[in-house]
């Protein structure tokens, strides 16, 4: 039989608790204020055998339960993150077991609800798609299923409100660029994002004519064919030479083929 002889509150939350055996031994714990509340610590408290081994149980772990919880409690994990986190600090096994099942039953452990706060913000605030999101999950140690049946709540429509949002920001960066290039990097810009291939090119290639007109594109191939002559002229280059430096040049620019042709052959007529 343990009896709690004195309770003594430190700073940081902390107590020391003494107890006193039978034979009037003495020992003394400092223990967070959690634990003292979970096994209601209490001066002249009489504490079996068996409630004190879960008391000695519950201190073994104590200072790394306190430590991970204000862990989580400023930066949210998932169940296997936090795992890792533990073995990191070379937690026994039998000593992470306990932790994490506490930190589960004091809801500092939630797969489930941090998957729907990790989708709130990564797709309504963040923009990113279900391909992304659903990788960094997987990153993350979630379960598949927990993962598809989360996803589910981003219908068709809500996914479609997000394309338009980025398209609508990403497109005027791209107002300098060829229309052919225009389209192929806003496509490549929306599939970096985390969304479906298909889905990017159909989304938008329905919007293909919001890109750069054929006059103004004109215009910018004019700029870049000045541009990049000015400097070919100062080398020593045949006729030929200079006219495959210039159609490579304004290819690698986003120019098509034909375009560039027919451009070149109209400036010598």
């Amino acid at each position: 039989m343990m009896k709690v002889e004195n309770l003594k509150k430190n700073s940081h939350l902390t107590y020391t608790v003494t107890f006193t055996d039978s034979d009037g031994q003495t020992k003394a714990y400092v223990v967070s204020e959690d634990l003292v509340v979970s096994h209601r610590l209490i001066k002249g408290k009489a504490l079996d055998e068996t409630t004190f081994r879960h008391f000695l149980a519950d201190y073994s772990i104590d200072s790394m339960l306190l430590r991970t919880q204000s862990l989580l409690s400023r930066y949210p994990k998932t169940i296997y993150e936090t795992v890792e986190y533990l073995r990191k600090l070379e937690v026994s096994e039998s000593q992470l077991k306990l932790i994490i099942a506490r930190l589960i039953q004091k809801r500092y452990l939630d797969d489930d609800n941090y998957v729907k706060m990790f989708i709130e913000k990564s797709f309504f605030m963040n923009g990113n798609g279900p391909l992304k999101i659903e990788f960094e999950l997987k990153q993350k140690g979630v379960e598949d299923s927990l993962i598809k049946s989360s996803l589910e709540i981003l219908s068709d429509a809500i996914i479609q409100k997000n394309l338009n949002q980025l398209f609508d920001k990403k497109l005027p960066a791209f107002s300098s660029k060829p229309r052919a290039k225009a389209i192929i990097l806003m496509k490549q810009y929306l599939y970096q994002k985390g969304y479906e291939l298909s889905v990017c090119d159909g989304f938008v290639s329905k919007r293909s004519h919001l890109f750069t007109d054929d006059i103004s594109e004109r215009k910018l191939l004019e700029k870049d064919y000045q541009k990049y002559m000015k400097k070919l002229q100062q080398k020593e280059l045949t006729s030929y030479e200079l006219n495959q430096k210039l159609i490579s040049h304004l290819m690698a620019r986003g120019y098509r083929y034909d375009t560039i042709k027919q451009y070149i052959e109209g400036r010598k007529s």
